[in-house]
């Protein structure tokens, strides 16, 4: 069963601590994490999704300006335990988020070694914009990604 839920920090903290999928990064959230994730989850702009009670991701947009902002997505190991019912989890949370916050412009990021990111890019209708140069903190570059919504 999927389930769309409001996110809560320690589902981010949960998520990183048992693994995010892109190149399987595994940490104990700090102070600054920590952080971060409560100024998420307190601005209604994130979610957490679920399926058959495992959480699959977490995500969110954080707002840029009026109507624009840029998306952030921490999927986890297990959304491979369920691929189709996972893409389903976050194609529908972040439809609801855009429609709910009126958004006509979302963009993203995905760093060029990570494939599953790009695939989803494109199946979320996002275009290539650009390519960012050693953009990560370990000096990968990033595929800009950008959703236009009229």
């Amino acid at each position: 069963m999927i389930e769309i839920k409001p996110l809560k920090a320690e589902d981010v903290f949960w998520a990183i601590e048992h693994g995010v999928k892109e190149c399987n990064i595994r940490v104990i959230p700090n102070q600054d994490i920590k952080d971060i994730a409560a100024e998420r989850e307190a601005s209604g702009l994130c979610i957490t999704g679920w399926v058959d009670g495992e959480i699959v991701g977490c995500g969110g947009i954080d707002p840029i300006h009026k109507g624009v902002g840029s998306v952030w997505l921490l999927l986890t190991n297990y959304i491979d335990n369920h691929p189709k019912e996972g893409y389903m989890c976050i194609k529908e949370g972040f439809e609801k988020l855009i429609k709910d916050n009126k958004l006509r412009r979302i963009e993203g990021y995905g760093r060029v070694d990570f494939l599953e990111s790009h695939i989803l890019f494109k199946h979320l209708g996002f275009k290539v914009e650009g390519r960012k140069k050693e953009y990560t903190p370990d000096g990968v570059d990033v595929i800009m990604y950008g959703l236009v919504r009229k």
